[in-house]
């Protein structure tokens, strides 16, 4: 028998299911807090900076720290070759709290050992390694590119002071570091050097400490302190040593001179002029200058570059060139003239150191030249042998043509007063030379000769006088008379031909010829050389064997 199940089977209970599990906060909580964290750091982070440096020795990615003051402000990331492979690009990171400080004008350097004559540096970097130092700048707008320092500089950029630029003209040099001194005290430091091609010049910046900036005016002198100043006065020989510093390193010095009432302060990067010496600080420097030449026939020896042009006693220019040899000429062809390349300053002159006085000097020097303006070569200094070029006016001037030599006026060429006394000597030496001495000795002999003969006469016709005559007055007279011309008589005897006397007249002028034809070589070189008589212009020449001929 069977049996039916008619139960209906259950009915499921369908709820409606959630769409986010509660499960999933989880990791949306961890998302969202690991964002935040990711934005807060993100925000944190400062700024990416890149710096240019010369190279990347000691410099490590991750490691090099970037300071200021001996404060950490920020790491060097990343460090590439620049695009022509003659630098580095150091990338970094600077904290945000500094970020206002990358601003233009920030310097960046690498800190490292350094020994050198102006002191020790960065011996520190020997334990904790090398680092760049900043130094923020003080002005200009926010950037993030930077160009590194070879070497760190010499003063900090917000140090007090005055900076200072400075120009030579002369064969010395000054290196970065060299110190500034001001009777004796260190005042300040040399911080760049730079030469300017287009003006063969070197400038130099300087600066100058706190408080001593103070000193600096508008008169102030500067000069090359060598440490030891010597001297010849007329008190005797003085010997003055500075520093010991600059002894050692040199630099540079500078002064305000007594009397100078109009001086003003100067503005920061003011220029001024450094002189070779101290005693040079007097000495005006003239911008503008006229050249010309002036030929020389004789000797220029002792005449150098730089050698003073003056007239009238006054300084007017300097002498520039003494070596020129024109092209198809040498010094061999007796009848080449050695050209001398001279300048003279207007400002010299009385006229204003400006381009507009150089056409008037110009104008006015040619009228001297036609009035009789000549140029002559004159001892300076006798012992040394120095000598200088003397403009003055001839003693019987002519209308001179004014010529021209290499595009430039030639002033013509004038005698020293010395040159005149030689050659005044050499035509005297050269007259007693030509004169016919022995020709004179043999007349003076037949005319001693003939005398003594008329006496012999005279004496002759007295005693035929005193066989006539028998007064005893005129017996006395005669007698007298006739003694006279036995004296007489014996003088022409002693002045005959073979006489001693003859002789000894003879052989004096004949010492006195010899004596002035030995001194004509010697007023010769006393013409070409003034010193010649203390310093010796050549060797003696050394005997050369020779063969003996047959």
């Amino acid at each position: 028998m069977s049996t039916t199940n008619n139960t209906d089977p259950p009915v499921a209970n369908v709820e409606p299911m959630r769409k986010i599990s509660a499960l999933w906060l989880i990791p949306i909580i961890t998302l969202l807090v690991g964002a935040w964290m990711v934005y807060d750091d993100w925000s944190q982070r400062g700024p990416l900076i890149t710096i240019e440096f010369a190279s990347a020795e000691g410099l490590e990615e991750g490691i090099t720290k970037i300071k200021t003051l001996d404060v950490e402000v920020g790491q060097v990331e990343k460090i590439t070759l620049n695009r022509d492979l003659d630098g580095v690009i150091v990338t970094a990171r600077i904290n945000i709290e500094f970020k206002n400080l990358l601003r233009e004008g920030s310097l960046f350097w690498v800190v490292q050992p350094n020994v050198s004559l102006s002191g020790v540096t960065g011996l520190g970097t020997i334990l904790t390694g090398q680092y760049i130092r900043f130094a923020p700048g003080d002005a200009g707008q926010v950037t993030s590119d930077f160009r590194g320092l070879d070497s760190p500089p010499l003063t900090p950029v917000n140090a007090p002071g005055l900076r200072l630029k400075l120009v030579t003209h002369g064969d010395f040099y000054f290196s970065k570091g060299d110190l500034i001194h001001y009777q004796g005290i260190q005042v300040g430091k040399v911080e760049e050097v730079e030469f300017n091609f287009a003006e063969r010049k070197i400038y130099y910046k300087v600066f100058i400490d706190a408080p001593y900036h103070q000193l600096i005016s508008s008169e102030a002198r500067f000069w090359k302190a060598s440490g030891i100043r010597a001297g010849l006065t007329s008190e005797g020989f003085e010997l003055d040593m500075g520093p010991i510093d600059s002894l050692l390193l040199g630099g540079i010095s500078f002064t305000v001179p007594e009397g100078q009432f109009n001086s003003e302060p100067v503005a920061e990067d003011s220029l001024f002029y450094v002189y070779p010496n101290h005693s040079a600080i007097f000495e005006k420097q003239y911008l503008y200058s006229i050249q010309y030449w002036v030929m020389v026939q004789g000797n220029v020896g002792g005449l150098n570059v730089g050698a003073p042009v003056k007239h009238r006693g006054m300084q007017v220019g300097k002498v520039l060139r003494t070596d020129y040899i024109p092209e198809g000429r040498n010094l061999l062809d007796k009848s080449m003239s050695i050209p001398i390349l001279i300048e003279i300053n207007p400002g010299r002159l009385g006229l204003p150191d400006s381009e507009e006085s150089l056409k008037r000097a110009s104008a006015d020097i040619n009228n001297w030249i036609e009035q009789g303006l000549v140029a002559t070569i004159k001892s300076q200094n006798f012992l040394l042998g120095s000598r200088m070029i003397d403009l003055q006016y001839d003693d019987n001037p002519q209308h001179a043509e004014v010529t021209y030599f290499k595009d430039l006026m030639v002033i013509p060429t004038g005698l020293d007063m010395l040159a005149k006394y030689t050659d005044s000597i050499d035509d005297f030496i050269d007259r007693i030379n030509g004169l016919p001495i022995e020709q004179v000795l043999a007349k003076l002999e037949v005319l001693l000769d003939e005398g003594a003969a008329t006496m012999v006469s005279i004496q002759s016709a007295a005693r035929s006088a005193d066989e006539l005559v028998g007064d005893d007055r005129n017996a006395v007279l005669i007698e007298q008379l006739s003694g006279t011309l036995s004296a007489l008589q014996e003088l022409a005897e002693s002045f005959a031909a073979d006489s001693q006397a003859n002789r000894d007249l003879l052989r004096l002028l004949q010492s006195t010829s010899a004596l002035l034809e030995e001194l004509k070589p010697l007023v010769s070189e006393l013409k070409n050389q003034p010193n010649g008589l203390i310093f010796p212009t050549s060797q003696p020449a050394e005997i050369e064997p020779r063969r003996k001929e047959p």
